[in-house]
């Protein structure tokens, strides 16, 4: 057979066996690629590793290190990819990928950040020994939360309106293994010079809970939720809603910070919502006063950070919360429609807001009202929503560790939060979707989070 010939049947012999498979790669071919390809994993490694090194140096706490170089570290497996490909190196391309959908992964089924999966939960010698205030710790979240560093040792002041509830979560921290456990009625509704007398106190408490005294972590987790399209709610709606959502909180955290300042240590936590991060059609004022005071901490991260007190923001998603009673502010469109679940009344009743003191919040102790009807809806709708003792465990654990931002939801929430972060485009076209049947769903007074 001639030459051309061969190089014929050379070309032509593919196409007449296409399914054939390829002869097996000999051994010392398939060892050399498992050592690239350990190579590769090296490298990552190793860069990850450089890249937590140097952050950890400039960052206060191993949290923000592991965060940031969560953050970087797939665009630097990126560019090394492209550039060993440019030399014709192609190693890392499966490595880059496999990075890829393993964040593409935790955004579409995740109910975290990545960071804070990884970074679990909050170690021990945090609260050890700690004072810790926390506002709305009579239930839900609140008495989640207390009782999670409760079990971690801390030394508790915990507040809300009700001082009955209150004190047998107190008890029940002790139970738990807090070292300490005051109660401290407030009312987050109440006037700013109100607000800072109970912060005065908290701050009295402290010393008698420690021979030094101070307030190692204030947790701001006291607030009300909204049902209402925005066109519908009252302007005396919107201002009552920011003075308990975002201006009583900004009046304690002024209150806390000089004696924080002054020791030169300190974490301010802020329970937030994930209405902040992605917007919550029929319930417009809510994510405003959430952004509005996410906004104020931040900046007041970056006025204190060379001073040795941490600041930290939670966005978690619908929290299931509000079963067998408990208390519960959710707005309405108007006073009259707003209500406090565990006083069974509506907050027209009750008065306004920001003319309410200490002497108000000492005679709310009520026997919470129990609606069967609203007990089922409520444990259907909470079938969708965070578990509050995970939410607690992971919002000490980013106050503890030094984080910025604590975010977590259910999906698809969390997927929409992502899709606005890197594709706000298409995130926005799903809101105008979605929102128009929550905003009717608001106003005839039925579940948003079941939407036909």
């Amino acid at each position: 057979m001639s030459s051309s010939e061969n190089w014929l049947c050379a070309m032509v012999e593919p196409f007449c066996h296409p399914f054939a498979p390829p002869p097996p790669p000999p051994r010392a071919f398939i060892l050399t690629e498992l050592l690239d390809a350990c190579v590769a994993l090296a490298h990552v490694v190793a860069l990850a590793a450089a890249l937590y090194l140097v952050f950890r140096r400039k960052l206060s706490g191993p949290g923000l290190a592991v965060a940031l170089t969560i953050e970087v570290a797939p665009y630097a497996i990126v560019a090394v990819t492209l550039v060993t490909a440019a030399l014709g190196a192609p190693r890392l391309a499966l490595l880059s990928l496999i990075t890829t959908l393993a964040f593409a992964i935790n955004a579409a089924r995740g109910s975290c950040d990545a960071a804070l999966a990884i970074l679990g939960e909050a170690p021990r010698s945090a609260y050890d020994g700690k004072v810790v205030w926390i506002t709305g710790a009579s239930q839900g979240l609140g008495e989640e939360l207390a009782l999670h560093l409760a079990s971690l040792g801390a030394k508790l002041i915990l507040s809300s309106r009700r001082l009955g509830a209150l004190q047998a979560v107190c008890d029940a921290c002790v139970d738990a293994g807090a070292k300490d456990a005051r109660a401290l009625v407030l009312d987050a509704r109440a006037d700013p010079s109100e607000l800072r007398s109970r912060a005065d106190k908290a701050l009295a408490m402290s010393h008698l809970a420690k021979p030094r005294g101070g307030i190692d972590y204030v947790f701001h987790v006291a607030g009300g939720s909204q049902h209402a399209a925005a066109e519908d709610t009252d302007a005396e709606v919107d201002r009552d809603m920011f003075e308990l959502n975002v201006l009583s909180a900004i009046a304690i955290t002024k209150a806390a910070l000089p004696s924080m300042l002054a020791r030169k240590r300190g974490t301010i936590c802020v329970v937030g919502s994930m209405a902040a991060k992605a917007p919550a059609p029929g319930q417009a004022t809510y994510a405003a006063t959430k952004a509005a005071c996410a906004a104020f901490h931040h900046s007041l991260r970056g006025e204190v950070a060379d001073r040795g007190v941490r600041v930290c923001v939670a966005h978690p998603g619908p929290i299931a919360t509000g079963l067998g009673g408990q208390t519960r502010v959710v707005f309405g469109a108007t006073l009259e429609r707003s209500v406090d679940t565990g006083s069974g009344g509506n907050l027209a009743a009750m008065g306004s807001m920001g003319s309410m003191g200490s002497d108000a919040a000492d005679a709310e102790d009520v026997v919470p009202v129990f609606d069967p009807e609203a007990e089922a809806r409520m444990k259907k709708e909470n079938a969708k929503r965070l578990d509050a003792g995970y939410v607690a465990r992971k919002i000490a654990a980013g106050a503890a560790l030094g984080l910025d931002e604590v975010v977590l939801a259910r999906q698809p929430i969390m997927l929409l939060r992502n899709f606005l972060q890197f594709i706000p485009t298409v995130a926005h076209r799903v809101l105008c979707k979605v929102g128009p049947k929550r905003a009717r769903a608001a106003r005839e007074g039925t579940s948003m989070y079941e939407l036909k």
